[in-house]
């Protein structure tokens, strides 16, 4: 995978992202369309990110609404470096929780640690989710679902 750096919108910064090799993108995708659904079913309802179906603007009819139904706060939660900083380890043992086969289990694992490349060397990864990887986003909500769990409405009256 290539890492380019491209500038973070409203900032001075800039962010990494994963361009994957022809070859690499559509074993990515075949994989997606495999265990996205098995997942799928798993999370919240009212999580917008980056999943089928759903859209930013989905999100803001959401929040419409419950403003409109009384509620007076909204939360909108950006973690810096989130990318970055998923542990392998733990979401291999999340995502093996779903899934039995272990040739699909080693693929997973080989686009985690697969690397970058990033100013004409390959940078090993042992945490983190490239950006651009296209079956990243199912493993960022998958892991994200553990800790905003808790988080409901009733809690924010």
């Amino acid at each position: 995978m290539k890492r380019v750096w491209i500038p973070k919108a409203g900032s001075a910064e800039k962010r990494p992202l994963g361009i994957p090799t022809v070859k690499d993108r559509v074993v990515q995708q075949a994989v997606r369309l495999v265990v996205e659904p098995i997942f799928e079913i798993g999370f919240h309802p009212h999580s917008y990110g980056f999943r089928p179906g759903r859209c930013c603007q989905d999100a803001l009819r959401r929040v419409d609404a419950q403003l409109k139904s009384g509620l007076l706060h909204v939360a909108d939660v950006d973690i810096k470096g989130y990318f970055d900083a998923i542990p392998h380890d733990q979401l291999m043992e999340k995502v093996s929780a779903k899934i039995a086969d272990g040739r699909v289990l080693d693929l997973i694992r080989g686009f985690l640690e697969s690397g970058v490349m990033g100013e004409m060397r390959v940078e090993q990864s042992e945490s983190g989710t490239p950006q651009g990887e296209s079956s990243a986003p199912c493993w960022q909500t998958s892991i994200s679902t553990n800790w905003t769990g808790g988080w409901t409405i009733s809690a924010m009256r």
